[in-house]
């Protein structure tokens, strides 16, 4: 290109430069706008967000400072690279410093943030699932960039897509698959890095003096690749925006959609400005300005009021529409949900998925005490953690999109706090009515069968024998304490060499015994897996046990023998009440001691 021409090009592209920032900081807000819908303290899915918190904003801020930095070093990585034999002055140790800095500000925040402020449930947030771990290896890759700007006075392309690898997996759309909207908002990061951050970085030069070692001759260099860097930027843009938008009419009617709408529609007339710019036409500064300035004012609108996806706000107006809705709004199971029990550190979790069919289901969470009704719970859905929001007391919920055999998790915030798993089976489950009644025959029918049983931390022993025998030894910290139960009379030994005690005589001792006998018929038992217990296949069958307008909070998990149908291990999730039985020696002779012989 002859040298008249390029300084004339340059000359252009000096007078626009400001209206380009603009344009780039106005992409720096939509990037955040979009990914602030999907942050668990931003929106829980399934729940509308009523307007902004504080907290929010502040999350809002220090994201676009952080995608700011990290599109100013992709920026700074492309120069690098277009002018390799060009005698560049670029500030990347200062500008890998801040993007650590900035990157470390904003993973803790979100961390905080999602935990409820607790320094443990950061912690659990920042090891458990993609956007922790990807929060973690986002710190990790930053600090090797600034290592290799500090040691080699240069940012490493490599290590940078790794970052936008990882800030796309921490704080991806909040629509659709997990990893199709990692790997999308990933290349819409890596192509704004380009163009923006090019944009951002010949700014820096003009600014730090550095343009006369070689800024003019970047120009014709970096007009080559940008446009096409653009215009996939602003075509995943639109991407990203419709997975939020039901359809044209809705747009007539929602506001947040509206917003969006305004959003991309303003991103439209930047492009087309940008493409007559780059074809090195006149263009207007006041119309350039004018579409910047509603392509900031909509993104910022949309990132502090987060919009959100249209199957929530579908299942979000389901209850009004539905009578029977409304009532399964408390914590426990209704006909046909399906449901399960686990627990998380101190607290006892049940989890009932209704309708449990694939599609947009509501997912509500039951927080035994010692949780209270202000404690903070998390649920996570393919790897991704979202917040729960109350649905009165112990109650909490959220709607989410199944598909059948994810992985959900529950983490409760606090010391007495943890988290529960749950894998689901697919959707929708088997009935396991008929599978549970028939166990339970099983079981009664038995003559002899012995139990190892482990009761919130303690273990004990049990072995029953018809009519009415049943010894009981339990495991203390001070030794052992045994039980036998003799027909009506109950001995107790307290030591191992010590005598037995008649203790009591008047109730037969209840041979056989189950935990969930209390509880029958047990509710909504579905099949939802298999597995082994002592190397035997089983059928994993998950129920409730509560019954009438009050019920008992208790959930169980029957193992049942795939060959014999007897129940190999059950596991009870109560308040404070963690019991987990394992039988065996069916039939076998129980061994029960005399009392007469010590």
């Amino acid at each position: 290109m002859p040298f008249h021409r390029v300084a004339r090009v340059s000359h252009g592209w000096a007078g626009r430069l400001g209206g380009l920032v603009l344009a780039s900081a106005a992409l720096l807000l939509i990037l955040p706008a979009t990914a602030a819908s999907a942050h668990p303290a931003a929106a829980a899915a399934g729940t509308i967000a009523h307007g902004p918190t504080g907290w929010d904003v502040l999350i809002v801020v220090l994201r676009g400072i952080e995608y700011a930095l990290l599109l100013l070093a992709c920026g700074l990585a492309l120069l690098s690279m277009l002018g390799r034999d060009l005698p560049l002055r670029l500030p990347v140790v200062p500008v890998a410093a801040a993007l650590l800095a900035g990157g470390v500000v904003a993973v803790i925040a979100g961390a905080l943030l999602a935990s409820s402020a607790s320094v443990a449930g950061a912690i659990d947030y920042l090891t458990t699932g993609v956007n922790g771990w990807a929060g973690v290896a986002q710190i990790v890759l930053e600090t090797a960039v600034l290592e290799v700007a500090l040691v080699r006075a240069r940012l490493s392309p490599l290590l940078l897509a790794g970052v936008v690898v990882a800030v796309a997996a921490g704080h991806g759309p909040g629509a659709g698959p997990t990893w199709p909207g990692i790997a999308v908002n990933a290349v819409y990061l890596a192509a704004a890095g380009v163009w923006a951050g090019g944009i951002m970085a010949l700014a820096l030069l003009r600014v730090t003096g550095g343009w006369q070692a070689g800024g003019s001759e970047l120009l014709p260099r970096f007009i080559r690749v940008a446009p096409w860097a653009f215009f996939v930027s602003v075509a995943l843009a639109v991407v990203q925006a419709a997975l939020f938008l039901a359809g044209p009419g809705e747009a007539l009617t929602t506001s947040h959609v509206l917003t969006l709408v305004a959003k991309v529609a303003a991103v439209a007339v930047i492009a087309a400005l940008s493409l007559l710019a780059w074809r090195r036409r006149r263009v207007g500064a006041g119309s350039g300005a004018v579409a910047v300035l509603v392509a900031v004012a909509a993104a910022a609108a949309v990132a502090v009021y987060p919009v959100v996806p249209t199957h929530a706000r579908e299942a979000a107006r389901e209850p009004a529409a539905s009578g029977p809705a409304v009532a399964r709004a408390g914590p426990f199971p209704g006909p046909g949900d399906l449901t399960m029990g686990s627990r998380a550190g101190r607290t006892m979790v049940g989890l009932t998925v209704h309708p449990g069919r694939p599609g947009v289901n509501t997912v509500r969470v039951y927080l035994a005490s010692p949780a209270t009704a202000a404690s903070r719970a998390r649920l996570q859905v393919q790897g991704r953690w979202r917040a729960l929001s109350s649905c009165g007391g112990p109650c909490r919920t959220a709607t989410v999109d199944l598909r059948g055999g994810e992985r959900l998790a529950v983490a409760v915030a606090g010391p007495i706090g943890g988290t529960a798993s749950f894998d689901l089976p697919s959707l929708p489950a088997r009935d396991g009515t008929a599978l549970a009644r028939s166990s339970t025959a099983q079981m009664d029918q038995l003559r002899t069968y012995r139990v190892a049983e482990v009761l919130s931390g303690f273990r004990s022993a049990y072995a029953y024998e018809r009519p009415h025998q049943l010894w009981i030894r339990t495991w203390y910290g001070d030794g052992v304490q045994q039980s036998l139960w003799l027909g009506s009379s109950l001995y107790v030994k307290t030591s191992t060499a010590g005598p037995w005690r008649l203790k009591s005589k008047g109730t037969l001792a209840p041979v056989p015994y189950f935990n969930w006998d209390p509880f029958q018929p047990l509710v909504d038992a579905h099949i939802v897996g298999t597995g082994t217990v002592a190397g035997v296949p089983v059928t994993l069958v998950t129920a409730f046990g509560g019954h009438g307008s009050d019920p008992d909070s208790v959930w169980f998990t029957l193992s049942v023998d795939q060959k014999t149908g007897r129940v190999l291990r059950s596991q009870m999730w109560a308040p404070d009440h963690f019991m987990d039985d394992r039988y065996h020696a069916f039939n076998q002779p129980a061994a029960i001691p005399s009392p007469r012989k010590g």
